[in-house]
Parts: structure tokens; C-alpha cells; sequence
């Protein structure tokens, strides 16, 4: 089995203005307000804010970080098919 698809999804934020991400699968767009993202748990992550910018990311090792003003993380679980057929489950929105 590949080492990211074992990996366990961690988020490190520091002062809503970095947020450390592992174990993420796929990005799937991308801009100053809004990221959207898959883990390798087959959920899908909307990361919120003003002036996001993606500082890193590697998806053999499954890191991402982003910068920025960071107002709200939005977890979706996947719905068995592409990004656009996500369906909402839930709020992780203790950032709004």
C-alpha cells in the first residue's frame, strides 16, 4: 500500500495564519479565498479565508501548507465520485 494512503489527516494552524496539512490527496482549485482539497480518508476539505496562498505542497508525501487569513475549515465527505459531486456533512467552522 502507497505510504500516503496510510498516513493519518493532521491540521497544525498557528494564529489563523498558517495551517499544516497532511495527508492530502488532491487539490482540486485553488485561490485567494478559498482552497479545496481531498484526504486520503476520501473526505473532501474547503479551507476559507482572505489572501490564502499555497506555500507548499507535495502530494507523493501528502503535505500542503497555505498562508493567509484563515476564517473557516469545511469538511465534506466524498460522495463516491469527482470533486463536483461532493455533498455537504458537516461544519468544522470553529474559525467564523
Amino acid at each position: 500500500m502507497d505510504d500516503k494512503m496510510t498516513k493519518k489527516h493532521t491540521v497544525n494552524m498557528v494564529d489563523r495564519k498558517r495551517l499544516v496539512l497532511t495527508a492530502v490527496k488532491d487539490v482540486f482549485s485553488f485561490d485567494e479565498e478559498v482552497i479545496e482539497l481531498e484526504t486520503v480518508s476520501d473526505g473532501f476539505l474547503d479551507i476559507e479565508g482572505t489572501d490564502l496562498h499555497i506555500i507548499k505542497m507535495n502530494l507523493d508525501s501528502g503535505e500542503l501548507i497555505v498562508e493567509g487569513h484563515i476564517s473557516g475549515l469545511i469538511y465534506e465527505e466524498s460522495g463516491g465520485g469527482a470533486a463536483p459531486a461532493k455533498k455537504k456533512s458537516g461544519l468544522f467552522g470553529i474559525f467564523k
